[in-house]
């Protein structure tokens, strides 16, 4: 469970870095170029890992309460 949030707020903070990134090199004025195109897979990338990861954590915890005990 502690490693899920963990991979959870890295693909959090991957996106955050990423649309950071993105937004400096706009505003410079840069419109193309690999810096974009690796801001662009940092967001993607990062939003499936922590997407990923937080349903696997949710599906998980739904799991065990809706274990039955008899």
């Amino acid at each position: 469970m502690l490693r899920n949030k963990v991979f959870e707020w890295v693909g959090f903070i991957i996106v955050i870095v990423s649309v950071f990134a993105n937004g400096s090199f706009r505003a410079d004025g840069i419109t193309t170029g690999t810096g974009i195109n690796l801001s662009v897979i940092g967001i993607i990338v990062g939003a499936i890992l922590a997407f990923t990861f937080f349903f696997i954590r949710k599906s998980r915890n739904k799991a065990v309460h809706n274990k039955s005990v008899n």
